[in-house]
């Protein structure tokens, strides 16, 4: 962990409603969807940064772990078709997922 503060310094990032929070632009992981941080009211977190590269930060866990999360882009912009095609998309594999279980239990 020494060489970890020599190469990326712990700064405190903020979790908000669109991510995590840091020097003006928002990071995401699997580890905040998962446990649903952005509806929560968390605060700052430790992270550490990079300073040459701002396409991710280190997220440091309550277990001591590191998860990375990556730069969330805000140049996109979706249109109403593209949103509702997208969640489509995500029931159609939530159902094909559900489907899989009935059929692995059955067996």
């Amino acid at each position: 962990m020494e060489k970890l503060h020599e190469l990326f310094p712990l700064e405190q990032a903020e979790v908000t409603e669109k991510g995590i929070l840091f020097k003006g632009i928002n990071y995401s992981c699997s580890v905040a969807i998962r446990e649903q941080w952005y509806g929560k009211d968390l605060g700052s977190i430790p992270i550490y940064f990079d300073n040459y590269d701002d396409d991710y930060i280190l997220v440091l866990l309550k277990d001591g772990s590191l998860t990375i999360a990556y730069r969330i882009s805000n140049n996109v912009v979706a249109d109403q078709q593209s949103i509702e095609n997208y969640q489509a998309m995500i029931r159609s594999i939530k159902e094909q997922l559900k489907n899989r279980k009935r059929r692995s239990w059955k067996k």
